[in-house]
């Protein structure tokens, strides 16, 4: 279904006259590793260039600008938004070959649910698998941070107009920092856990949860966590959360500005960014490099869980012609991290990962609309390690592969 949805927007994109002259690549991920359902990747990449062209096409054929916007904020608010981050949560389900539901639709406690999980399952999880059983409730975070990534990049790069991308970025960011900030204040969900446990939402608060089963992992079990329900302890962690937050908003994208020039062929942009891992949070400064020839993405982050501070930085190249046919994208990552994941220790380990991506452009067209179509090889090796996006906390290599489209 998701992609029939995608190809209804390429063709009706397709069909709408557009007003810019430039060909804009749209990238899907067919299949990904593991090859079960739908990966965090893989739903990100395919629903953000989905979301694009929703975007485009939206605005070609509806001529009132503010009808257009409130089109494009009212879709993006109330189903995609709640859409992504719930397959957030149940992609770490999946890869654990935990069956579940998402529901991404809100409810009539105002919250959309991951569901069809028994209560003795999820338990099971956290008793011997304590940050994979985080991570389930920090990943619908993860997965809204790493699309606002997403979005800064193709903006940085000039890949694609930012009046494609404002909704997405800005209610996105919107939804990040609102969950947050609720920790700030003595919030209370007030969500009544249902009594078939089939139909309870898998974690209830996200950040209560995480933050509760962080300090007191093996506390009696169950899922929606209140705000009264934190020790003092916790509470300071959850307004740690909340204040960090606002690092977020510390991107010029936020005013909708792409890049600043640096001289006469090359421009910047630079952010910072705030999310939750399996064991703490972390801190991003991210810096976009677009040159005639290149396009250069650094990061260094910050990781922390209870009280110690661990490194990581990472760099890629993005979209490097090597012919008139083929193109590759790659980045390298190198971290430190707490040893096994745990939430109190000072002691760490190192690990790192590499990521490449080779398009083959098989098909040039003379259609006006449609330039090309490409085939994606894609290629990911990890060592241990949490890395934003890739599912697996253990050592691994995936490959993937996917199509783009080349479009006006």
């Amino acid at each position: 279904m998701k992609y029939n949805i995608t190809l209804f927007f390429i063709f009706l994109s397709l069909s709408a006259q557009q007003k810019s002259s430039e060909h804009k690549s749209y990238n899907f991920i067919i299949v990904d590793s593991p090859a079960v359902l739908f990966t965090m990747r893989q739903i990100n990449q395919d629903y953000l260039s989905g979301y694009r062209l929703f975007a485009k096409t939206t605005t070609s054929l509806v001529k009132n600008k503010n009808l257009a916007n409130m089109i494009q904020a009212g879709f993006q608010l109330l189903l995609f938004l709640p859409t992504t981050h719930e397959e957030g949560h149940r992609s770490v389900l999946t890869v654990h070959n935990i069956g579940s539901i998402s529901q991404p639709f809100f409810n009539m406690q105002g919250a959309a649910y991951v569901k069809g999980v028994h209560d003795e399952t999820l338990k099971k999880l956290r008793d011997t698998n304590l940050p994979t059983f985080i991570r389930l409730h920090t990943a619908g975070i993860e997965s809204d941070y790493m699309l606002t990534k997403r979005v800064e990049t193709i903006a940085s790069f000039e890949e694609d107009e930012f009046n494609n991308l404002k909704w997405e970025y800005w209610g996105r960011k919107y939804a990040i920092i609102q969950y947050f900030v609720m920790g700030l204040f003595n919030y209370e969900v007030g969500m009544k856990e249902e009594t078939d446990e089939l139909e309870r939402d898998i974690v209830g608060h996200d950040i209560y949860g995480a933050v509760r089963h962080l300090c007191r992992p093996n506390m009696n079990f169950y899922r929606y966590t209140d705000y009264n329900d934190l020790t003092e302890e916790e509470k300071h962690l959850v307004h740690r959360f909340g204040y960090r937050s606002l690092l977020n908003f510390l991107n010029p994208l936020i005013i909708g500005k792409a890049n600043y020039r640096l001289n006469k062929n090359t421009r910047f942009n630079f952010g910072l960014g705030y999310a939750l891992s399996p064991f703490g949070d972390f801190i991003d400064e991210n810096v976009w490099i677009k040159n005639n020839r290149f396009n250069l993405y650094f990061y260094v982050r910050q990781y922390q869980n209870k009280h110690n501070w661990f490194h990581a930085f990472g760099i890629g190249l993005y979209n490097f012609q090597i012919s008139k046919k083929w193109q590759i994208d790659m980045i390298g990552h190198f971290w430190q991290q707490p040893l096994n994941f745990n939430f109190n220790t000072d002691k760490y380990f190192t690990g790192a990962a590499f990521d490449g991506n080779a398009k083959y452009w098989f098909y040039d067209s003379q259609n006006v609309l449609m330039k090309k179509v490409g085939l994606n090889f894609g290629f990911l090796y990890k060592t241990n390690g949490f890395l934003p996006e890739e599912l697996y906390l253990k050592e691994h290599l995936g490959i993937r592969l996917g199509l783009s489209f080349l479009l006006k």
